[in-house]
């Protein structure tokens, strides 16, 4: 009898597991289409700002002696985005072996570069990794808004031009065919001419003041309009990996449920027929005394 009242409340325990995990999934779902929509503006404000900053490359020759274009020195910074919590499935694990891997083939890049990391879980990552030197000693959490995007970046921009670092590259994953995420490790500042897509609106601009003043004005959109997009597709990945995480998690909680209730009903079955046996054993018994 006690194996059956353990096995109950096993069966109710994996019941609140499925429950709880099944809520995860529905939030993860809600969020993922917000984030979605969100990420399609933004590339669709990108484009805008691409095409027209190409516009300009294209009539101004002198553009790569703007400082924005300028790399001085070898100190590099690395941004990496991960989560703020767990159970996110390989989400963050695929961030820091990119990282490992990336230091174990060239291990002279420790003494040239700095971290900074958006989200808590790759923080006590780089905090309990005492060889990778952290450019930002509180954590930024990864619930960033559109203003703590534009001061980051202002921040960044006015530390590069003081020479704190020459360069700056993104770690984050990229979300590809839906449920295959990529990490991908890609150059944020200084910025070339590769980085706009070969679109040309075929508009001729009048400029005023000056193509360099326009020039200077629209690049640092650029940059957090860049920089927001890869947030929000980091974003969209985790979500994504969540979801998936905890449909699976759902699923196993389900089947372990589901052999649960067998060997209740086994058991439960044993226990009717033994008792069905002793009342039989006891009757054949008085029978036997008559």
């Amino acid at each position: 009898m006690s194996n059956l009242k353990e096995i109950k409340r096993r069966i109710l325990s994996v019941e609140s597991v499925i429950k709880t995990t099944e809520a995860m999934k529905m939030i993860s779902v809600v969020k993922l289409r917000k984030t979605k929509d969100l990420l399609i503006q933004v590339k669709i404000y990108l484009d805008y700002i691409e095409m027209i900053l190409l516009d300009i490359l294209l009539t101004e020759k002198k553009y790569e002696k703007n400082q924005y274009f300028l790399e001085k020195g070898k100190m590099k910074l690395f941004i990496v985005f991960t989560s703020d919590r767990g159970l996110c499935g390989s989400f963050n694990s695929l961030i820091f072996e990119k990282i490992n891997n990336l230091f174990q083939k060239k291990s002279n890049l420790h003494n040239e570069c700095m971290f900074l990391s958006i989200g808590k879980k790759g923080f006590d990552f780089l905090c309990k990794n005492r060889k990778y030197v952290i450019y930002n000693k509180n954590c930024i959490e990864s619930n960033l808004s559109n203003q703590k995007i534009r001061s980051l970046v202002s921040e960044l921009i006015f530390d590069c031009f003081k020479n704190k670092f020459s360069s700056i590259y993104l770690i984050y994953n990229h979300l590809k065919k839906s449920l295959f995420q990529e990490t991908i490790v890609e150059k944020f500042f200084p910025i070339t001419a590769k980085d706009f897509k070969k679109k040309t609106s075929e508009i001729s601009y009048i400029l005023e003041p000056s193509q360099e003043k326009i020039f200077n004005f629209l690049i640092p959109k650029f940059l957090n309009a860049k920089l927001l997009k890869i947030f929000w597709e980091s974003t969209t990945a985790e979500h994504t990996a969540r979801m998936i995480s905890m449909h699976k998690a759902t699923e196993n909680a389900s089947d372990i449920k589901h052999d649960l209730i067998l060997n209740y009903n086994k058991e439960r079955q044993s226990t009717i027929t033994k008792e069905i046996l002793e009342i039989i054993s006891g009757l054949e018994s008085i029978n036997k005394k008559k």
